[in-house]
């Protein structure tokens, strides 16, 4: 300003000036902005990938056990479905697939991939696209599984169901990995048998697995019914707990169609008859005369004399064994007589005052008490219990103490859904392994029900 007035050439050199400087900086600004922008769209762009990447390797994971062929199948297709066409113009390449093994027998699948995302603004300081990347891994352990299934006749009754029983085993079966999962198949009724142990090795024959439940003894329609469950689960746990280099994942499936009545240990004999091994049953009603002796390591085979007393059995006992011993004499760690059970408090038999009903009830509550107690046993050693049962008759009061065998087998695989149910929330255990127990109210529901199961092992496989 001069003598108080502007001077017009100053305001032209300032605007000039500021001219100069927005040429200089706009490409820097819209390098700027273009970099905010195509960053948002490589950010969505990378989630997305991401995404995609991580359900191709857990697909991966779940189909190896049908070998790396299936396995790059379905992480491709998984893949494929969850990174949509076209996502912000990006064009995705091929995944890449990698398996790799540990000694313990593990399994790691590797995937990987890239996007091409044309960029927008960054064109203009010559970057045309970029290129972005994710990796994923997932870990497949390898399980040990005893597949316990019931045998008895009553799976003939009310509409034979054995044929489906058969084949919805075989398709769980099918299932696992041959190469590094392992099975040993349990089968119960009198007593228990292992048709098929584990191998000293990771994996198994699936083959003779399937072979071996294709024989399954289901009895003849007539017989009497004979469920020794505790039997079964201690089988199955005596293959997990001695197998040779255990997998970090052990699982129980222990099948059934209704409540046990019977129970194996050793026992004395009045009449000059020698102790033996063996095993003995409550009628199958709520009162009567109890059976025994049965052999606790066959499927149905009666004891030999002079120890198949029949229904004489209550007049020939001297009492009941302290332990559940029918394989250890000196086991000590499952209780048989528990006064202090929390549902089924059970007394020593005294034969001096001798009453059919009287050992009708400590026969059936030992029977049902000693599966509870030996899962608890078996999550107690980082063991998994799933449990699947068969039919209406599960859901109905049985025994002396109107039980419903459903009970039991949600107590057995510590479903967390006992907290929903009053009478079962305190026996939950929070700190130990929970399974899930399915009901199968009919055949139909077999396939289901063996899906959740398959459901939750892979989930902990991986």
């Amino acid at each position: 300003m001069i003598n108080g007035r502007s001077n017009p050439g100053s305001k032209k050199k300032s605007a000039g000036v500021i001219i100069i400087l927005m040429a200089v900086a706009l490409p820097a600004l819209l390098a700027i902005v273009g970099l905010a922008v195509d960053s948002a769209r490589a950010y969505g762009v990378k989630a997305t990938l991401s995404a995609a990447v991580d359900a191709a390797s857990l697909a991966a994971a779940r189909a190896i056990s049908d070998g790396e062929v299936a396995a790059i199948r379905a992480a491709n297709k998984f893949f494929a479905a969850n990174y949509p066409a076209g996502h912000f113009d990006s064009t995705p390449g091929q995944p890449r697939i990698s398996f790799g093994y540990s000694a313990e027998g593990d399994i790691s699948i590797n995937v990987s991939a890239t996007a091409n995302m044309p960029t927008t603004f960054l064109r203009i300081v010559g970057k045309d696209e970029m290129d972005i990347g994710s990796t994923a891994q997932t870990i497949r352990r390898p399980v040990d599984l005893s597949l316990v299934v019931d045998n008895t006749t009553s799976l003939t009754r009310g509409g034979d169901v054995t044929q489906d029983v058969i084949d919805r085993s075989k398709d769980f079966v099918g299932k696992f990995g041959e190469l590094f999962d392992r099975i040993a198949l349990v089968k119960y009724a009198f007593g228990a048998e292992v048709p098929v142990g584990f191998n000293n090795d990771r994996g198994f024959n699936k083959a003779t697995v399937e072979s071996e439940i294709d024989a399954f003894e289901f009895g003849s329609p007539g017989a009497d019914q004979y469920t020794n469950a505790s039997e079964g689960m201690w089988r199955a746990i005596d293959a997990l707990t001695t197998v040779n280099n255990p997998a970090s994942l052990r699982v129980i499936v222990f099948f059934t169609d209704g409540a046990p009545n019977t129970f194996a240990s050793s026992f004395s004999f009045n009449g000059g008859v020698a102790d033996r091994v063996g095993a003995i049953r409550s009628a199958s009603g709520s009162s009567g005369r109890p059976y025994g002796l049965w052999e606790a390591d066959s499927v149905a085979q009666l004891s030999p004399a002079p120890w198949n007393f029949g229904n004489k059995l209550n007049d020939r006992l001297t009492g009941l064994p302290q332990y559940y011993n029918a394989h250890d004499p000196n086991a000590s760690d499952i209780l048989v007589i528990n006064p202090s059970h929390p549902r089924r408090p059970v007394f020593d038999y005294d034969p001096s005052n001798d009453s059919a009903g009287d050992l009708y009830r400590k026969i059936n509550r030992i029977s049902r008490n000693l599966p509870e107690d030996m899962a608890e046993y078996a999550r107690q050693k980082g063991i998994f219990v799933m449990t699947l049962g068969l039919g209406r008759k599960l859901t109905q009061p049985t025994g002396p103490d109107n039980d419903r065998g459903e009970e039991m087998l949600m107590r057995m695989a510590n479903d967390p859904r006992m907290l929903d149910i009053p009478a079962l929330a305190s026996d939950f255990r929070p700190d130990q392994p929970q399974g899930i127990y399915c009901h199968a109210v009919d055949k139909d529901a077999l396939a289901p029900c063996f899906a959740d199961m398959m459901a939750v092992i892979i989930r902990l496989t991986l």
